[in-house]
């Protein structure tokens, strides 16, 4: 009675995985129990729990049963992270397959198991081979571009418009329509002599200066760079400045309308340059949905380009809708809500109403989009 019991309990223990393997077992019994384990744990959708079951399996020392090669394979090849894990169940797969009747259940099944092991080596190794290329590419670039680092930055310095202080009206002036509450009452500011870049940042420059390119719209060295937050453009000016010797800053709310309207040239249009905005600006209606190189559209009175559209322009003040309150002076709104910072010109993505000279927004200095970048002022 007492052997009959003791194989009951043998025989259950094959057939039920839940329960403990007897380490007392001969290591090919143990394989068996091993074997049912991960079989059903692979059932179970618990791939790890399998791929310790078939690692206890080649611990033993024993060969392994004819199935382990082929669920073996099937794990590595379906859950495998690695393309070492597709080899090994190439590998696994293979010896299996050759050691079965062509008439077995598990032949086709092998069969599309060593094709999608191909597949998944094969465009592992591709994905390689192009960031390879890439990084080569890239690591060319940079040596490039530290070449041309010197005359990027004497190009910037002879791109730097003079803008003479004066006095002018800012807000929602009588040309000026469709006003946001932020843009009123209009009132006199004075402003300090400056000079503004005639263009947005580029990538070429950005990327010389920072050794990478963060834009979407890559491949693109005179398009403004994109996708820079508040914060990014300190880290780039101080990098700059450090390279020129120079004091590069972001224009503040006052001076960057005071430069679309033309200064002292001050001209009375309802976008920066011009009542057409087709003439002066990449907006949502001809952009194409992408950037542009910059200097494509005619400039302003003081020969600035995209102050309309293209990218919307990071500016130094941080964001306050009352209206009037910043500084008379011309100089940054420093209080308030600074974990928000300024906005100016509109970008390819936008509106009309949002590229007029006097249209304000605000983003979280953190932000980032494909239509954000900005320009840079200095002192005479």
């Amino acid at each position: 009675m007492r052997t009959m019991l003791t194989l009951a309990c043998f025989i259950l223990s094959l057939c039920y995985c839940g329960t403990a393997v007897s380490q007392d077992l001969p290591d090919d019994i143990l394989a068996d129990q091993y074997l049912l384990e991960a079989k059903k744990a692979l059932e179970n959708g618990e791939p790890q729990t399998a791929r310790r079951a078939f690692e206890k399996i080649e611990a033993l020392d024993t060969e392994p049963p004819l199935e382990f090669f082929f669920f073996f394979g099937k794990l590595l090849v379906e859950h495998g992270t690695k393309v070492d894990d597709a080899r090994q169940g190439q590998a696994s797969l293979k010896q299996f397959v050759v050691n079965i009747e062509k008439s077995s259940e598990y032949y086709r099944p092998t069969l599309e198991l060593l094709s999608a092991a191909g597949r998944k080596i094969e465009k592992t190794e591709r994905r390689q081979t192009e960031e390879a290329k890439r990084q080569v590419a890239a690591q060319e670039r940079a040596s490039t571009l530290k070449d041309l680092l010197p005359s990027l930055l004497e190009n910037l310095k002879q791109q730097m418009v003079t803008v003479q202080g004066g006095t002018f009206t800012m807000g929602c002036t009588e040309e000026q329509s469709s006003c946001d509450d932020d843009e009123t009452p209009v009132r006199q500011v004075q402003v300090n002599s400056f000079r503004i870049s005639k263009y947005q940042v580029t990538q070429d420059l950005w990327e010389a200066v920072m050794g990478r390119n963060p834009s979407r719209f890559r491949n693109c060295p005179r398009c403004p760079v994109e996708n820079v937050g508040w914060d990014d453009t300190k880290m780039f000016l101080k990098k700059l400045n450090e390279l020129t010797g120079e004091h590069y800053r972001l224009p503040t709310d006052v001076e960057w309308e005071y430069a679309a309207r033309g200064g002292q040239k001050s001209q009375a249009s309802l976008y920066v340059g011009s009542d057409d905005l087709d003439s002066v600006a990449w907006y949502d209606k001809n952009s194409g949905n992408r950037v542009h190189q910059v200097g494509q559209k005619q400039p302003n009175g003081l020969g600035l380009y995209d102050m309309s559209g293209n990218v919307w322009e990071w500016i130094e003040d941080c964001w306050n809708k009352t209206y009037p309150g910043p500084p008379a002076d011309g100089s940054a709104w420093k209080s308030r809500n600074c974990s928000r910072h300024m906005l100016r010109g509109g970008a390819w993505t936008s509106y009309p109403r949002y590229l007029r000279s006097s249209n304000r927004y605000w983003n979280l200095s953190a932000f980032l989009r494909d239509d954000v970048g900005f320009r840079l002022v200095g002192t005479p």
